[in-house]
């Protein structure tokens, strides 16, 4: 499977102009499918490094990651990329962060 980036996802915000099933892309989809939980996760970046180096990490020590300042994070389900986008403080008092997707994966069987 190839990812392709560049196509837009829709509004998909609680006052976005698209129904649910546009914006997700679930027309014709069981609802019970819908349903399944699926791990999602926003990569900010990564390093690769030694295991006798990760057991050295204590509290105050500082990871070099492999992205470079303003890199887009990756947003994964299930481990597979499926989007890059942009971090963003969310306002309130918690100080929450939230992934502005930008570019959404395709492989080449949608096309």
């Amino acid at each position: 499977m190839t990812a392709q980036f560049g196509d837009q996802l829709p509004d998909v915000s609680p006052d976005g102009g698209a129904s649910e099933n546009e914006a997700r892309g679930t027309a014709g989809l069981p609802s019970a499918l819908l349903r399944i939980p699926v791990s999602v996760q926003v990569v900010i970046g990564t390093a690769r490094l030694p295991l006798s180096q990760v057991t050295q990490l204590a509290p105050g020590a500082t990871l070099t990651l492999d992205e470079k300042l303003g890199a887009p994070a990756r947003m994964l389900v299930n481990g597979r990329e499926v989007a890059r986008g942009e971090l963003f403080v969310l306002e309130g008092p918690e100080g929450r962060l939230g992934l502005t997707i930008k570019e959404v994966a395709r492989t080449d069987s949608d096309n």
